[in-house]
Formats: C-alpha cells, structure tokens, sequence
C-alpha cells in the first residue's frame, strides 16, 4: 500500500503538471503563436498526426503543407511555436513555398499586416478562448479533485484507487493537455498515460462496486484489456475504429452491471450502482449533445458561429466533469439514498427543458412566418421575443405536470409516511402491537434506512421491547436515536434508531416524515394494546368457561374453592 501511495501521488503531480502546461499552451497559441500567422493573413490546424496543415486568406479554404519559408527548407514536423518564431523573423515581406493536397507545388507571397487589430475580433477570440479555458479547467479540476478524494478518503479500498489514478490519467489527456500533445505529435508520455487509464478503468468499471468480477468471465478483462487499452490509446489512421471500440468496451462493461444491479438485494450495493449509472448517463448525455452539434459548425472559419462553439465546448466540459461525480458519491457512500430523488427529479427537470426548448424553438418559426406573411418582412428579434414568451407561458404548467407524475409514480419520504399513517389505523383494530411495530419498522427503514430500529413500549412496571432490526436488545450501541412514541393523550413508547446505513445524517425529509409518522404510530400502538389487552382478557374467560363445560361433560363436579 504505500508503494501505491507514493505511486499515486506521483501521477495525481504528473497531472496536475500537465494540466498547468496544457493551460499556458493553450494560452501561448491564442496570443502569441496564432496571431504571428494572422498578421501575414495565414492560419493553421494541427492534424492527427501532428503535421500542420497552412491556410492562406487568398486561397479560401484550401489547405496546404510549408515546404519553405524565404527559401529556407522547413520540416515536415515543424511545432507550431518554432513556426511562429520564424514567421516572425523572416522580415515584413514574405515568400512561402508550399504543396497543395495534390502535392503541387504553390508559391505565395504575404505581406506583414502593421494596422491594429480589429476590436470586436479580439473580443470574439477572448470570449471564445476564456470559454475553453474555464470549461477545460473545470472537467480536470473535477476529474482530479474525485482522485484526491477518493486517494485519502478510501486508501485501502483497491476498486477506489483504480478510479483515482484512472481519474488522473484522464485529467492529463482532455482539453487543455489535449491540444498540447497534439501540437507535439502525440508523443510517447501520451501513449503511456492514455493506455494506462483506460486499462485501469475498464478493471475498475468491472469489478465496482465490491471488486469481485460479475459475471465470473470479466476477468478475461485483465488480459483482454491489455490489447484493447493500447489500440485506442496509440494514435493511428483508424480513428473511427478505435472510437468504436472504446465506446464499445466501455459500454459492454457499463452493460454487465446491470446483472450485478439485478442480482443485488435492495441495500448499499444497488444504490452505489445507481449513483453511479447516474454519473455516468449524465456524462455522456451531454457529450453526446456536444458531439451531435459539431455537423453543425460552418466549415468556412471566416463564418464561424461564436453561440455554437462555446455550446460546444461547454457541453463537452460539463460531462467530462459530471461523469466521476456519481462514481465519487457511490464510493464515498455520500447520501447513497437520495439516488432516486436525485435521479427522477433530474429526468423530471430534462423533460421540463426539452418541451420547453422545442416549444421556443417551434413557435418562434411560427411567429417569423406570420409576421412575414401579415406585414411583408422578416421580424427576427419579434419572433424571438414572441417564443420567448410562450415557453414562458407553458414552462409552469409543464414543471408542476411533470413533477407531480415524478411525485406520484415514485413519491418521496412524506409521501411514503402519508400513507402508511392510514395503514396503521386498520392494523391497530386487527393486529398485534408486536406486529403493528414490525410492520412500522418495515416501513421506516423504507424510508430512513437506519442501520438498526427497535421499537419499546411503556408498561406498567417496565418497558417491553415488541420490535427489532438489526438488533436484539433496546440497550444496543448502534441505537444512537431516540424518539418518544406520543400521540394527543400521552407517551407510549419509545422509537429507537440508528445511524443511515451509509453513514450521513438523516435529511430533513426524512427528519420531517418520521415526525409526521410518530401520533399515527402511537395511536395505533395504544389501540392495538388496548384492543390486544381486552382480547387477551375474554380469550382467557373463554378458556376457563371451556374448561368448566368439560368438567361437567365429563361428570365431574369443580371443587369450591
């Protein structure tokens, strides 16, 4: 263990140096590398393979490769930075040979630009390099924040430190680092780094939440992983491919835990699948919105659409971020049962946004065809305005429609406790105390999960203990809480309670549904022992005016007492 220890400290050190440099890249390029070339009207993308590819205002969109500059022979594999330092000294005017994607050969001269920038184009590109820097940091401060977490909450437990050094991995790999390694040809640090988080979670993924395989065969993974980490993680031509396997090995591991899911009883283990299926489904949600946008950029940069960009970049930062959020709740054990309230308030609020937004989108077309059909002209900011509106209008209704379903189809703790009060009082007329307990045990660790309940009632002499779990005696450590059992006439009990099975404190739902279950739990408790008490007594009248008949039937005659 403390070789693992110091190993992670190591990596989580690596990354956040990577992060650091991935970041003044970053900042280096919007500010230093790119405006050198923009000033000779030329503009360049760094492709897959690290090459850079050169874009000359005159030529539109056509792409080529730097063979020269001046004269000078220039390398295949040029940085972009070591570019910018030589653009910057070959003078005011400059010649560049180059090679078209036909490898023709193309001969352009650029004349150094000496007039001032165009404010409202600084202010774009700021905007725009303030958004990725901020989203970008935002995913790796979270993917190492979980690492750091999770490293000195859970030192001991294996399947949390392979999240932690996969969380790290993952930190040093994502935008902004991304761009760095590109620039520099993807080289052999990346590799390493990317091979190994991916193989770490894909162990990880395999063997959550108790680190036993389920099914039994997983545990190829620990071979079969080996090959597959190193296919998506070396950069080659099959980019396609490799994003198809990821995605695919990803998933078919995500898909086994719904076997250990179903094969898990109803307690500690199910809810961390919960939370972390959550994480996970959120994640990708918003990569998938990020990813499903990018058709939709314009190919020409000169039209480039600031709103999409940022969207874009936001969406995918946002689930890079989210996606170890539910896996750091589920191994910390934090609030593992406010997965479900959680969970469908989330769909819930999805809903809510989704007819909302089609609702704006649909009625703001209407309202642009009918103002250009009544008044002969396009009115953008009235359409605008008249969508907003209307989604205005119904996102009210549509919140109070789609939460009260929420609410009803699965309720909540006060709703939960609502109805078991009307429960008990047909259960005090029929049953038992001790059965009436039982069953309000049942339902409170429904609804609070403690770790261990009891229920003692007040009798004349003593206290007499009818109902229990997880416990046998009412003097038992673990009952840390106490409730008096007390209706509109008086104390009949007391309710004991342990801490919540995952180790935080009740919420106040739960604080507030108990309260509200305690007069309706004592009244039934009192009219079952009052109604058990009068049975108890006429049975045992029944019994001995049985006897006496058989007495009699039998010829004998009681003796006076």
């Amino acid at each position: 263990m403390p070789f693992l220890r110091i190993l992670w400290f190591l990596s989580i050190f690596l990354a956040i140096a990577a992060v650091a440099l991935g970041t003044v890249y970053a900042h280096r390029e919007a500010y230093e590398i790119r405006p050198a070339l923009a000033a000779l009207s030329l503009d360049y993308d760094v492709e897959d393979d690290g090459h850079i590819s050169m874009q000359v205002a005159s030529k539109g969109d056509a792409t080529f490769r730097l063979v020269a500059i001046n004269g000078q022979p220039v390398s295949p594999d040029i940085r972009n930075g070591e570019l910018a330092k030589r653009l910057d000294a070959a003078g005011p005017i400059v010649t560049l040979d180059l090679r078209d994607g036909d490898g023709k050969p193309v001969r352009v001269v650029q004349k150094r630009s000496a007039g001032r920038p165009d404010p409202a184009a600084q202010r774009a590109r700021d905007l725009r390099v303030d958004a990725r820097l901020i989203s970008g940091l935002l995913a790796c401060g979270a993917l190492l924040l979980c690492s750091v977490l999770l490293a000195l909450r859970r030192p001991r437990d294996p399947v949390t430190l392979l999240f932690a050094f996969a969380f790290a991995g993952l930190a040093a790999t994502i935008d902004p680092p991304l761009a760095m390694w590109l620039a520099h040809g993807w080289p052999w640090p990346y590799a390493v780094v990317s091979t190994a988080w991916f193989y770490l979670l894909l162990i990880a993924l395999s063997v959550f939440p108790d680190g036993i395989f389920v099914p039994k065969f997983g545990r190829w993974i620990l071979l079969a992983g080996i090959p597959v980490a190193i296919f998506v993680s070396v950069m080659n031509s099959y980019f396609n491919l490799q994003a198809v396997v990821a995605f695919g090995a990803l998933f078919g591991i995500l898909a086994a835990q719904i076997r250990r899911y179903r094969r898990a009883g109803a307690g500690i283990e199910r809810q961390q699948i919960k939370w972390a299926a959550f994480g996970f489904a959120a994640g990708f949600f918003l990569v998938a919105c990020a990813v499903a946008l990018v058709p939709f950029l314009p190919s020409d940069p000169n039209k480039s659409n600031m709103a999409l960009n940022v969207a874009i970049m936001l969406l995918f930062s946002f689930g890079m971020a989210i996606l170890p959020l539910g896996l750091l709740v589920a191994l910390l054990r934090f609030r593992l049962w406010e997965a479900d309230t959680v969970i469908t308030r989330s769909a819930a609020y999805a809903v809510v946004t989704l007819v909302v937004g089609v609702v704006w989108a649909a009625s703001s077309d209407l309202v642009k065809l009918i103002i250009e059909h009544v008044i002969g002209q396009e009115s953008q900011a009235g359409a605008t305005t008249a969508g907003a509106v209307i989604a205005a209008g119904i996102f009210s209704p549509t919140q109070s429609l789609v939460l009260g379903w929420t609410r009803k189809r699965f309720g909540g703790p006060l709703d939960r406790m609502r109805g078991a009060s009307a429960k008990m009082k047909k259960w005090a007329l029929t049953e038992t105390p001790a059965e009436v307990a039982t069953r309000a045990l049942s339902i409170i660790d429904d609804v609070m999960h403690p770790s261990a309940s009891a229920i003692v009632l007040d009798t004349a002499l003593s206290r007499e203990l009818v109902a229990a779990r997880n416990v046998t005696s009412a003097d038992d450590p673990e009952l840390v809480e106490k409730l008096t059992l007390a209706d509109e006439e008086s104390s009949v009990g007391t309710l004991l309670l342990g801490r919540r099975s995952d180790g935080n404190r009740y919420n106040r739902q739960q604080l507030e549904a108990i309260e509200e279950l305690i007069p309706a739990l004592a009244e039934a408790l009192r009219i079952a022992r009052s109604h058990h008490s009068r049975e108890s007594v006429m049975q045992q009248r029944l019994d001995e005016m049985a006897a006496r008949l058989a007495q009699l039937e039998g010829g004998g005659a009681p003796k006076p007492a």
